[in-house]
């Protein structure tokens, strides 16, 4: 059984912390590995969650969200101290400040470290872009989720020229056991329904999405919206609902846990975003078939092309997208099956096989150069 240590900045209920949360429990039922999350701020709304399943957590700072930030070498030690108690045989960091914070406290331990970059963001602060590169010579591998990914770490992070490999995310079926959610009752909605899972954020162009959807409404089309997420563009969607007359038709439903029930019940999932790695609700969305409309950047559409339609950032080519889903059952049905043939190939259970051959590829390559050097 292979020792991982995981770090974390912190948990709240996001894609990559819930992914963990996922993985964590498959090597709890195969064997596989012995996980432990280190969560370095010791924040965050999933840690209770975790606790609950039996996962083992460790908080390095006691609730304290600025022990992430890079000045802090206090951190790095703290978690360089556990890191040598726990003797793990990977390390394996997820999030800016894990990543940095992760491989200063690896320096020298001899542990093979995996940087794992799930996002095509490139970082705007010159400290932050110096820090990734020149912690890639303390890196052993990269890990990321698409191809689209990759380059980004061969262009903004890799300046040690170490291995990259992408390991698509993956969805787990055993969470997505929901009853479908009866829209009229919730929301007052009849008719289908486009749903987009995300944080209200900028980056996910929600405000285009809402301004589709009035202009397939003032064409006389049945379609209603509904976002479920949260975050701080949150008033400014409101107001934009309003303005467009969309009440009762657009709806932000906010943070939900029982989001596998929206995905039965909508009608098409959308993603018109500025950038993206390769978001989990995307997989999700196509376990139960629902076709979808994204934009060219967000790079699902790496495996997912063929159950997709590719929307440009303009509101009438997003509109028109929508509205061939609507209309064309021909379309709908064959983007539909290819859905869910698509999430089928990506579930957790091979996602956590696939990764534990990428530990037992390093420790063999170390173990090999141990041999050699003796």
């Amino acid at each position: 059984m292979i020792k991982v240590a995981y770090i974390v900045g912190g948990l709240p209920f996001g894609g990559i912390e819930r992914s963990l949360y996922n993985l964590c429990l498959e090597y709890g039922k195969n064997g596989l590995a012995r996980p432990r999350v280190f969560n370095l701020s010791g924040t965050g709304q999933l840690a209770p969650e975790y606790v609950q399943a039996g996962i083992d957590l460790v908080n390095v700072a006691q609730g304290n969200i600025r022990a992430i930030v890079s000045y802090r070498l206090d951190t790095a030690l703290k978690l360089r101290k556990m890191l040598r108690e726990f003797k793990p045989d990977v390390i394996h960091t997820m999030h800016f400040s894990a990543n940095h914070h992760g491989r200063l406290a690896a320096l020298g331990l001899g542990i093979p470290v995996i940087t794992h970059i799930r996002n095509i963001k490139r970082e705007k602060k010159l400290e932050r872009r110096l820090s990734d590169k020149l912690l890639s010579y303390a890196t052993t591998q990269y890990l990321a989720v698409s191809m689209a990914v990759a380059d980004v770490v061969r262009e903004d992070h890799n300046l040690a020229d170490r291995p990259v490999q992408v390991l698509y995310n993956a969805v787990t079926p055993e969470q997505m056991d929901f009853p479908p959610l009866d829209f009229k009752a919730e929301y007052g909605i009849e008719g289908p329904v486009a749903l987009a899972v995300g944080r209200y954020v900028p980056q996910k162009n929600l405000d285009l999405l809402i301004r589709a959807v009035s202009v397939l409404r003032q064409e006389g089309r049945d379609i209603s919206l509904i976002m479920v997420g949260e975050g701080p563009e949150r008033p400014r969607l409101e107001a934009l609902i309003q303005e467009l007359g969309l009440s009762g038709h657009a709806v932000l439903a906010g943070f939900r846990s029982d989001v596998p029930a929206f995905y039965q019940s909508a009608r098409i999932f959308a993603m018109p975003s500025d950038f993206e790695g390769l978001p989990n609700a995307h997989l999700e969305a196509m376990y139960f078939g629902l076709p979808a409309v994204v934009s060219a950047h967000v790079p699902s559409l790496e495996i997912a092309a063929e159950a997709s339609l590719v929307c440009g950032l303009k509101v009438d080519d997003l509109a028109w997208k929508l509205a061939a889903l609507l209309e064309d059952s021909s379309l709908y049905e064959r983007l539909a099956s290819k859905a869910k043939e698509v999430a089928a190939m990506h579930t957790m259970s091979g996602y956590a096989v696939a990764l534990h051959g990428i530990y037992s590829a390093l420790l063999g390559e170390k173990l090999t150069t141990l041999s050699r050097a003796v």
